[in-house]
């Protein structure tokens, strides 16, 4: 398997792309056991770590309820 000669950040990058394109996240074009396919991955999930970070315990369905 090769690397990729992509920066991170533009793997990262294509990943964000693609899921604000409407892309699948099965999209990945990279294999799946390479570390570029988890740097896209990361970015294409990335809007949903934002938003669970930056979304109090008290309003998120998720949170245990200790944590409101």
């Amino acid at each position: 398997m090769t690397p990729s000669t992509r920066s991170p950040a533009a793997i990262s990058d294509e990943g964000r792309h693609a899921r604000d394109r409407g892309d699948p996240i099965t999209a990945n074009p990279y294999p799946p056991d390479s570390e570029a396919w988890a740097t896209w991955d990361r970015g294409y999930r990335m809007p949903d770590e934002q938003a669970r970070v930056a979304t109090p315990a008290a309003v998120r369905p998720d949170a245990p309820p200790e944590a409101s």
